[in-house]
């Protein structure tokens, strides 16, 4: 068995391992800068995983370390473990109260003029929290600092047992004012930046509700805005102009109004944090030693670290997540591989498939594998339903590569090289290929049937194959399951097929140039919403990005000989069975996307749109190659006629104007050469030339 990874926890770096010292170095040493001027907020910036935390910690370890004056005393805060207190300032001053006299207690009990300074400090820090506890409400003022006290809970709080008049409670307010006041005045005096400054930092904002994010920044304004005071806040940006921008949304709105007095979420950051700093990318090289290092010494899995460093991005967390995710896989598939070669799974399973297991259950392919279903969770969606899908990915990589390098043989006819991930298409060429062997595949299928990516990550990712209407992709020649009966049929050559029905916009260019052809028109009152303006020859205003529609079979085939004509290439309607299997694959599944039908992947009348939608507005419906739009939105023309002798033609995929049971790949529509309806749209194949 290969030696097992280890699973990695979502913890900080104490050793820098992502290239972050040069950074470090360089803010520690301004800190400790006699000339550097404070109060100062540097803000750490960074998305999701990006290693804000780890940043942080080595930049408090280095502070911590120094000797030289001015000292300087790192307090770390965490304002998400505080989340449900009712307001953020009291643990946060309660926090600076703590770690002062934690510092205290660290000079073996000198009676230095920094240290009674400090333990007057401490004491006030803690008298004011206590104060706020009693009495702060948040929509209050004191001062001009935007906090007041409401006198009422402070009496009932402060008096307990005997109710006191509302003048004796303004006497408390008076005096938790001074307590205050008094407080600043103590800080003041006990921090000369000269000889001691406190660092602040403030991680994790991006675990707080926004408006608590604001809250906090708010806090560290009123009551720690003297010289000496350092804070180091690391944050995604965006959670903190999210909270700014509804806590001050009444004057935010304002300043969009002509001569408005407002406030900006942009201007907030900008008065509040001096230095932004964005969290640097790792570095190449230390991103390769980063994942060695996650890596260890599992055996035979540290010659594949240049595969990760290519297909799963530069997030350290990602990157973590990805060896947790790939530790388990290998787990899996060990057990796996150990039932079927020891006969516990099936005594008769053949010594063709122990021998595919033995050669491919190894680290190249588990790393390989678990790349395509971390990284790219719509490539791997696609070859679940049809394992095929990753020997195709394979070829139009290698024919990527081949084109790249001028390899191709001019003898021969050239198809058309599928549009691929550069990322995805370098792991796939890395060592040799996955078979074409469908046992074999529905095993590493397995492995990874309860992969799930977040969000985050597969936006971190950056996959997505960007296709426009007009784009074409590859249908391989080949058998597939037909039919509601699944009955094996097979197309004996290659084509292409529209990744989306024809748009608008499309139809446009082609009756800009086919002056005298008809625009789409019905003159009934039910086609008002969908029908062109005939004198200007437009079509209704924002759908340009909808399929066409009210069109004949003659106006398709019409716009596909325009096509040919413009393109160079010979265009045409695709027949039935040329539409069903690039909207189903090889594997009969019922809609596109697998064999549950789901509302919130098409446009059928489950969805309650009532009418149709910009095409490519489901991406997590394509069909196993790619294509859009195949199930809802329009019902599409076919060459084909749906039984000989009648002067009927087929139609294929449902619309928005019927229930999903219609949008099923294998249903069979049917409409008269000449009609025009409301749900009814074509799109475009061809033969490879």
């Amino acid at each position: 068995m290969v030696k097992q990874l280890n699973i990695r926890s979502d913890i900080y770096c104490e050793k820098d391992l992502l290239g972050f010292d040069k950074y470090v170095d360089t803010l520690s040493g301004m800190i400790e800068d006699t000339d550097f001027k404070t109060p100062f907020c540097i803000g750490i910036f960074g998305n999701w995983g990006s290693g804000k935390t780890s940043f942080m910690h080595l930049l408090e370890n280095r502070l911590k370390e120094g000797e030289g004056s001015p000292r300087v005393i790192p307090v770390w805060f965490n304002p998400w473990r505080y989340e449900k207190e009712e307001h953020l300032i009291i643990p946060f001053l309660k926090t600076i109260q703590h770690e002062i006299e934690k510092y205290i207690k660290s000079q073996k009990g000198t009676k230095t003029r920094l240290a009674e300074g400090l333990k007057r400090a401490a004491t006030k820090v803690g008298e004011v929290s206590a104060a706020i506890a009693y009495g702060i409400k948040p929509e209050c003022k004191l001062g001009g600092f935007g906090i007041e006290f409401d006198i009422a809970k402070m009496a009932d709080r402060e008096e307990d047992l005997a109710k006191r008049r509302l003048e004796k409670a303004r006497k408390i307010s008076d005096k938790l004012s001074s307590i205050y006041y008094d407080s600043l005045t103590e800080l003041k005096s006990a921090i000369d930046e000269k000889s001691f400054r406190l660092a602040v930092f403030v991680d994790d904002l991006d675990r707080c509700l926004p408006e608590k994010a604001v809250e906090l920044f708010e806090a560290m304004k009123l009551f720690l805005d003297i010289e000496g005071c350092i804070f180091i806040v690391g944050v995604a940006k965006d959670i903190v102009k999210k909270g700014i921008s509804y806590r001050y949304r009444f004057l935010e709105s304002k300043e969009k109004e002509p001569g408005g007095a407002g406030i900006s979420s942009e201007d907030y950051l900008d008065k509040m944090i001096q230095l932004p700093l964005e969290l640097p990318p790792i570095e190449p090289g230390r991103k390769r030693m980063f994942i060695e290092s996650l890596i260890g010494d599992a055996g035979g899995f540290r010659e594949h670290a240049d595969i990760i460093e290519i297909g799963v991005g530069d997030n350290p967390r990602s990157l973590k997540r990805f060896i947790n995710l790939l530790a388990f896989t290998v787990r899996l598939a060990e057990t796996v591989k150990a039932s079927i070669l020891e006969d516990r799974v099936d005594p008769k399973e053949s010594d063709d498939h122990k021998e595919l297991l033995w050669k491919y259950f190894i680290p190249l392919f588990y790393t390989k594998w678990t790349i395509i279903a971390f990284r790219f969770p719509k490539v791997h969606s696609d070859i679940k339903g049809n394992p095929e899908r990753l020997v195709e990915l394979q070829k139009a990589a290698r024919g990527e590569a081949e084109k790249a390098a001028g390899l191709e043989e001019s003898g021969e006819k050239k198809k058309p090289v599928e549009a691929i991930d550069d990322q995805l298409k370098r792991v796939l060429l890395k060592g040799e290929p996955f078979p074409a062997d469908a046992w074999l595949m529905a095993r590493f299928v397995h492995l990874t049937e309860a992969t799930r990516v977040t969000a985050k990550e597969e936006a971190s990712a950056g996959y997505s194959q960007r296709f426009e209407p007009g784009d074409m992709v590859w249908i391989p020649k080949g058998s597939f399951f037909y039919g509601d009966e699944k009955l094996g049929k097979n197309i004996e050559y290659e084509y292409v097929i529209d990744v989306f029905p024809v748009t608008n916009k499309q139809y446009k260019a082609f009756l800009d140039d086919e002056k005298e052809h008809e625009v789409p028109y019905i003159e009934e009152d039910w086609a008002q919403k969908y029908k062109w303006d005939k004198e200007k020859r437009s079509y209704p205003e924002g759908k340009g990005d909808h399929p066409v529609v009210l069109v004949s079979y003659q106006d398709a085939l019409d716009f596909c000989r325009w096509r040919s004509q413009k393109e160079g290439k010979n265009h045409r309607l695709p027949t039935e069975e040329e539409w069903e299997k690039a909207a189903r694959g090889i594997d009969g599944r019922v809609y596109p996307w697998g064999n549950e039908f789901n509302k919130a992947k098409c446009n059928t009348y489950e969805s309650e749109i009532g009418g149709t939608t910009p095409v490519g507005k489901y991406p997590d419906s394509a069909s196993p190659y790619g294509c859009r739009d195949m199930a809802g939105n329009v019902w599409e023309w076919t060459d084909s006629w749906y039984d000989e002798g009648q002067d009927a033609k087929v139609l294929r995929g449902g619309s928005w104007t019927r229930y999903g049971v219609d949008a099923r790949c294998a249903l069979r529509g049917r409409y008269f050469p000449g009609d025009r309806g409301l749900g009814t749209g074509f799109r475009c194949a061809r033969d490879l030339e």
